[in-house]
């Protein structure tokens, strides 16, 4: 009898959006958010005698999925997110066992990915819950101390199809990428301006600025592929301890480029593998220093990652196993 231990959570790349594919690649999660939205067209008619909606007078109205899956990152299989997240992504030559993957600002149109969830019910029955058309709207990769590297994808969806069929809508049966291993707080590093920062909590989250609700009158009922609509921003957030005033300087910094560094935070694996964020232009706007009684002053920072018109403002360079 399967039971919750069982579920599974997996992906594949589509070559057109919204058109399902079987899901190849399967990801260890900690928790997933995803559901279906489902709405109403109620009728608005007069007529005589009906003072509360027939039942035959609405019509269902599908409008995809969405929600968030939160995982741990793993020394292999996560380029998969790095382009769905940033659009550009090139993977060098495989050396000594591992592939170096470089994450950039890239263009988010054609890629998409289907994406299927295993629940099981208390009957212990196993049953597939299919997304197509899948993007990733937001991100946020987040560590601290005592804690493992994770990320959060939030996704968006064309459809939602609940049960099992053949092809794509078939269970899966889950397989991982072998001897991967997990990147905690212990191996990771953090420099500001070049110079090492010691801190205690680091997240960036993302928005891809994505326009998500292009329907139209047709058929199928489906969206288009969403696009991009708003400049896409990075959030950063570091929290560390005071240690001088370089930090509070950038924040108060009577000029713009007073106010940028750059920040790099890298984690180093147990086999090898890294896993390294790269802000060349980080914009400091907040990091207040007060005394919150007798305790070590706290310096907690945070902005937004910029360009220059020429790097990318976030750069995520992936070391893992091939």
């Amino acid at each position: 009898m399967a039971t919750v231990h069982d579920s599974y959570f997996g992906a594949a790349d589509e070559s057109t959006y919204g058109t399902a594919v079987v899901t190849t690649k399967f990801f260890e999660f900690t928790d997933e958010g995803i559901e279906g939205k489902y709405e109403r067209i109620d009728s608005e008619a007069i007529r005589a005698g009906t003072r509360v909606l027939r039942s035959d007078r609405f019509a269902p109205n599908a409008k995809g999925a969405e929600g968030d899956v939160k995982m741990e990152v793993l020394s292999g299989g996560f380029d998969f997110w790095l382009k769905h997240m940033m659009g550009g992504l090139v993977a060098g030559a495989p050396s000594g066992g591992f592939t170096t993957y470089t994450a950039t600002l890239g263009d988010l149109n054609g890629k998409s990915f289907t994406a299927q969830v295993g629940r099981v019910d208390n009957t212990g029955a196993k049953i597939p819950f299919t997304y197509q058309g899948g993007k990733v709207k937001e991100w946020e990769l987040a560590n601290a101390v005592d804690e493992l590297l994770n990320l959060t994808v939030t996704c968006d969806f064309a459809k939602e199809t609940i049960g099992a069929g053949s092809g794509a809508y078939a269970v899966a049966t889950p397989a991982y990428v072998a001897n991967t291993k997990l990147f905690s707080f212990g191996g990771g590093t953090v420099t500001v301006g070049g110079s090492a920062f010691d801190i205690g909590d680091f997240s960036l989250k993302a928005s891809n600025g994505l326009k998500d609700d292009r329907y139209f009158i047709r058929n199928n009922g489906m969206k288009s592929e969403p696009l991009e609509s708003e400049l896409r921003k990075y959030e950063w957030s570091i929290k560390g301890e005071f240690s001088g005033t370089a930090q509070a300087n950038r924040v108060a910094a009577a000029i713009a480029s007073g106010a940028v560094a750059n920040i790099t935070v890298l984690w180093d694996g147990p086999d090898g593998s890294q896993f390294k964020v790269e802000m060349p232009f980080a914009r400091f706007d907040e990091g207040p220093v007060t005394v919150g009684g007798l305790e070590v002053v706290e310096h907690d920072l945070s902005g937004i990652a910029m360009t220059d018109g020429t790097a990318s403002p976030v750069t995520i360079t992936y070391k893992a196993i091939s």
